[in-house]
């Protein structure tokens, strides 16, 4: 059973060519090429010759991200509309059966 998805270059809409691949343990030696590398073009590392990750520049992975659903709780949280008045209504709380006590200082 392979642990890691085939990548398929001729599915991705910007891919023209096979892309580069580095073994895991060569990535590793040269990480910073293959930064460097992730400039122009996605770098695929392998594990015993399957893909196991893709390196893109930041430009890349914003461009695939955009339009993209946050994931992330707080990310939904903070994009949940503001409550307006009607809302307030139906959401405020009975303090009657506990009032607020008083405080002597």
């Amino acid at each position: 059973m392979n642990a890691y998805p085939e990548i398929e270059p001729a599915s991705a809409p910007f891919v023209a060519e096979p892309l580069p691949q580095w073994q895991l343990q060569e990535a590793k030696n040269r990480f910073s090429a293959v930064v460097k590398a992730a400039q122009d073009q996605a770098q695929v590392v392998t594990v015993h010759g399957q893909a196991a990750a893709v390196v893109l520049s930041p430009k890349r992975y914003a461009a695939l991200m955009q339009g993209q659903a946050p994931r992330d709780l707080l990310s939904q949280a903070l994009a949940c509309p503001v409550l307006d008045d009607e809302d307030s209504q139906v959401f405020a709380r009975d303090t009657s059966a506990n009032p607020a006590r008083e405080l002597s200082f």
